[in-house]
């Protein structure tokens, strides 16, 4: 185990180094060397996002290199992807895993311990580690895992820290050998100067020491030494396009610029007849006349600005245009369910209404002709009073007593139930109510029960919990203008969520333990401020902030995938609120239960 001081030790030696091809030897070394690996390789993306396999380091050798990843023969490349995909951490013992990583390199090789790990920058992906053991198994214990995340954090700062170096040393280099350049051959340098199509000016202290033809034509000036003429500032209007100080922001440029040796902006600029326009400005500072000025090159950017923003309106009306679809696609989701929820709903409904009312008027006959037949039997007990033997044995074989006592609880049970199927008969055809294009009065009561009715079978017990109890407090309501069938939709979308809610509620409760604390939803209705309050609440596990949020969002979902669209709930919200012109609310707890509460105008 590696001591405290030694692993700072590890990282200041790390730290310190600002060489690339320096820095990558030594991390791999250090990696190898306190990690259990036989192998360790460190792999970079170049400038253009292409990945290179840059280093190799074994026991006895540490090699640099720059082989690309994608085709690799001496890497995991499905491993490596993976973990550039995801970026996971991924630890492999003997080759037993589910993940889709698996190949001809890894099977043949045969590592035993795997340890493949993004290098992140502040969230960026900037690097991956790739380590193997070919010969022990577990060898990339949980602590070694941790040891690992912290080179790898270390390493992400150091290869950062080296890149910005590498970069900052080649512009410096650059930059100096253009100022050499730019030294030893002064008619050279003016002849750039003058011939570009930028426009130049050379900023020293307050004034401007020269410019070229370009900037004398941008500015709307005449002659060089009419621009040249004037303060710095006569070339800006008095405020930039953020409502500061021209001169104020001016200064703030100019010492970043003398600061970095270079700065880049952009810009409002002023022409002499008081027109203004778009300008890309970089300052550069250079040496002139042995003095620091700037090199202030301005580009006429205002065609792209006018492009930009001609994309931003076209990417607003296109963002417009999308939520408009959205919205066309839940009316027609909406729609679409509806009618055939409705077709189907009615179709049973009526299939079923010729059957009950051939059995309920063959039940009331049947009644009425079994009254008449034990009359008759009963004139024949009382006319002959001692029947023969086969006839006492034969009614004491059927039990004619029983017989004609229950015969008629019978009849009465299959007219009841007769009843209860004309009542579901009758809530489906009520749940199922084709809306017209205009309003019509609707009993908000019979479309919640109708609903209920249609989702008992859902609301009874099972294998798995007690039946979950439906309290319905109903206030005076009365009739109101609505689309019905639409309404019913939401009834149905909110008493099916909250029986989802229940259900999700009782994971991991025995049957027992869910009927000490039964699974309850509550309907209640009452009238505020001159409109329908309804509240459909239940006592399931409730919604977090973060839920709530987004609950009504369209094709967000809490649920699992193939579980639930996304759609019922934004499909309520806009049948409530742009059809009823109404609200649709929730109140929820964690822990405690979700209320939707809907509120409809009365008139």
């Amino acid at each position: 185990m590696i001591e405290l001081s030694t692993l700072l030790q590890i990282s200041q030696a790390i730290s310190k180094t600002i060489d690339l091809d320096e820095l990558l030897q030594m991390l791999t070394q250090t990696i190898l060397q306190n990690s259990g690996g036989d192998r360790c390789v460190l792999i970079l993306p170049d400038k253009q996002g292409e990945w290179f396999v840059r280093t190799i380091a074994t026991p006895t050798k540490t090699q640099l290199c720059s082989e690309p990843l994608e085709n690799n023969l001496h890497l995991p490349v499905k491993l490596i992807q993976y973990v550039k995909n995801t970026q996971e951490v991924v630890a492999i013992d003997d080759l037993k895993t589910n993940l889709p990583v698996l190949e001809d390199y890894l099977i043949q090789q045969h590592p035993q311990s795997i340890f493949c790990s993004p290098i992140l920058n502040q969230g960026h992906l900037i690097g991956i580690l790739y380590l193997h053991n070919r010969c022990i198994s577990g060898m990339f214990t949980r602590y070694r895992v941790i040891l690992l995340n912290f080179l790898c954090t270390q390493a992400a700062i150091s290869l950062e820290n080296a890149r910005l170096y590498q970069e900052s040393y080649q512009y410096t280099q650059e930059l100096q050998n253009s100022l050499i350049q730019l030294q030893q051959s002064e008619l050279r340098f003016k002849e750039i100067f003058n011939k570009s199509k930028d426009a130049i000016l050379l900023l020293g202290d307050q004034e401007f020491i020269d410019c070229n033809r370009s900037a004398v034509k941008l500015f709307g000036y005449s002659q060089i030494q009419e621009l040249c003429s004037i303060h710095p500032s006569e070339i800006s209007p008095e405020f930039q396009f953020n409502g500061l100080s021209s001169f104020d922001q001016a200064n703030a440029m100019i010492a970043m610029a003398f600061q970095n040796g270079r700065h880049q902006f952009e810009w409002l600029h002023k022409q002499l007849n008081g027109g203004v326009f778009w300008a890309e400005v970089t300052l550069t500072l250079i040496p002139y006349d042995g003095k620091q000025v700037l090199y202030y090159l301005v580009r006429d950017i205002s065609d792209r600005k006018k492009s930009e923003a001609l994309i931003q309106q076209k990417s607003q009306e296109l963002e417009k245009t999308l939520q408009e679809l959205q919205q066309s696609q839940l009316k027609m989701i909406q729609s679409e369910k509806m009618s055939a929820l409705g077709n189907l709903v009615a179709g049973i409904a009526h299939e079923m209404n010729n059957p009950l009312g051939f059995i309920s008027a063959s039940l009331q006959q049947a009644k009425s002709i079994f009254v008449d037949i034990i009359e008759h039997l009963k004139l024949y007990q009382e006319i002959y009073a001692n029947p023969g033997a086969k006839i006492l044995d034969h009614r004491e074989e059927i039990d004619l007593d029983y017989v004609l006592e229950d015969l008629p609880k019978i009849l009465d049970s299959m007219v009841i139930a007769c009843d209860r199927l004309t009542n579901v008969s009758t809530s489906l055809r009520t749940f199922s109510r084709a809306d017209q294009d205009y309003k019509v009065l609707f009993a908000i009561h019979e479309g919640i029960d109708s609903t209920i009715m249609i989702l008992k079978h859902r609301l009874k017990a099972n294998e798995q919990r007690p039946a979950i109890k439906v309290v319905t407090n109903y206030g005076n309501i009365p009739a109101i203008n609505c689309f019905s069938g639409q309404l019913n939709q939401v009834f149905m979308n909110i008493l099916a969520n909250a029986i989802d809610a229940l259900d999700e509620a009782n994971q991991g409760y025995s049957y027992a333990q869910i009927k000490e604390s039964p699974n309850c939803i509550t309907i209640t209705t009452s009238i505020e401020n001159n409109q329908v309050r309804i509240a459909i609440a239940d006592n399931g596990i409730g919604m977090t902030e973060a839920v709530k949020q987004k609950i009504f969002e369209h094709l967000y979902t809490t649920k699992e995938v193939g579980k639930g669209t996304g759609l019922g709930l934004a499909i309520a919200q806009q049948i409530v609120v742009e059809k009823h012109r109404g609200k649709l609310d929730l109140e929820s707890t964690l822990g405690q239960g979700t209320t939707f509460i809907i509120t409809l105008p009365i008139s």
